[in-house]
């Protein structure tokens, strides 16, 4: 968790982090998945997110190590199409671009008077889920009910994305180098005698009477 502090004092405190994060694992843990707090920390450079270079400073901070990582700030916007600039709730985002040093990095935001489901929401974006119309449904991006849930088919892909997350944290083994072996001609020669196609005499069967 990266907490924004503004004016020395944090956006949320630890009880809404807690309220947030027990939301969602009311929701997810039918499931067979559940998260958990492994630290929080202080983000002292950033206290909204509004443009791409702000979106992108973020990436650089998270990295993939097997968390979620959140961020909880004042202001969260997003430039769409239809709307242009627009205040949202929070939201999940993933770099896709060439840069080595964020490649692929993700991470969710979670602006500071956001609902409490909003969290569960970015927690099924990074785990595979699209948005979904149905206003019980955690995945609407519309004022949801009472009491949303994840429905049972989003509740599979949870799971399997959950496991695709975990997968590209882990680090990929490296190709192994292949040493380059220099024979004199007179190896060469014998090398080639000893993996010499067999004789005829050699390739007939042997049959014992």
């Amino acid at each position: 968790m990266h907490v924004a502090v503004e004016d020395g004092n944090a956006v949320v405190d630890d009880a809404r982090i807690e309220a947030c994060v027990r939301e969602a694992n009311a929701a997810l843990a039918r499931y067979g998945v559940s998260v958990w707090v492994r630290a929080v920390v202080e983000l002292r450079d950033t206290t909204t997110i509004e443009t791409p270079d702000q979106r992108l400073a973020l990436a650089k901070v998270a990295r993939r190590d097997g968390s979620v990582h959140v961020f909880f700030v004042d202001r969260v916007e997003l430039a769409t199409a239809r709307n242009g600039d627009q205040r949202v709730s929070g939201m999940h985002w993933r770099y896709h671009g060439l840069s080595p040093r964020v490649r692929a990095r993700e991470y969710v935001a979670v602006a500071h008077n956001a609902p409490r489901t909003t969290l569960a929401h970015e927690i099924g974006h990074t785990f595979g889920l699209g948005h979904d119309e149905d206003v019980d449904n955690l995945m609407c991006s519309c004022k949801r009910g009472e009491s949303p849930s994840f429905s049972a088919r989003q509740g599979r892909r949870l799971r399997s994305g959950a496991r695709r997350f975990l997968d590209r944290a882990r680090p990929r083994a490296q190709p192994r180098r292949v040493e380059r072996v220099r024979f004199s001609r007179a190896e060469r020669i014998e090398l080639v005698r000893q993996v010499r196609a067999p004789s005829r005499a050699e390739r007939a069967p042997r049959t014992s009477r």
